[in-house]
């Protein structure tokens, strides 16, 4: 499927050139952001794209790009979060929530904090009825969902961080450019589980 991720508002213009090149997905922030509230998707933004048929999925993100932001207590706290969230808007426990580490991370920061951080993260979720999903490299995405702790793999297109050239085993993939002059990634949805 033809989707991609934004931290624009959707409005019913952005709808209309949505379903006009045939993208099926968009998704947008988890994180309340209050200097950026349009990272966030809203009840009238799910509703204006449901109402086309497009599908909405859901990222979480803090300032993950760098070791120092994962623990234990973060990644409780950022499902958390998510649950309330996900609570407010009606998402079903059928659509998971990824959390991001938006760098080219080591093994040793996966087998360090980022472990700390994810395994509260999905146990947190699990706890609230949903799966959970890790975005990152090709590195973080298959380490992560090794362990356990992934149940779905976004694969960031940086292609100069580890892993990521020779990364297939995906189910959601980012690709390059600002699809519809927004500021968007255009993304490839093999696993439409991972949207609602």
């Amino acid at each position: 499927m033809k989707a991609l991720d934004t931290t624009d508002a959707i409005t019913p213009e952005i709808v209309s050139k949505l379903t006009e090149n045939g993208y099926g997905g968009v998704i947008k922030y988890c994180a309340n952001t209050p200097d950026f509230p349009a990272k966030r998707l809203s009840h009238s933004e799910v509703a204006l794209l449901h109402g086309a048929g497009i599908k909405c999925g859901f990222v979480y993100e803090g300032l993950s790009t760098y070791a120092s932001y994962f623990s234990t207590v973060r990644g409780k706290g950022d499902a958390n979060a998510v649950l309330e969230y996900f609570q407010l808007l009606g998402v079903p426990t059928s659509c998971p929530c990824f959390f991001a580490v938006d760098y080219d991370a080591t093994l040793a920061d996966l087998y360090g904090p980022i472990f700390q951080y994810a395994t509260a993260f999905h146990d947190t979720l699990k706890a609230g009825g949903y799966l959970c999903g890790v975005y990152g490299s090709g590195l973080t995405c298959a380490t992560l969902k090794g362990l356990g702790l992934a149940h779905y793999v976004w694969v960031a297109q940086s292609e100069g961080w580890a892993g990521t050239p020779s990364y297939t085993d995906w189910d959601i993939k980012q690709g390059l450019g600002s699809p519809l002059e927004m500021s968007a990634d255009p993304d490839e949805v093999k696993t439409l589980a991972c949207l609602w």
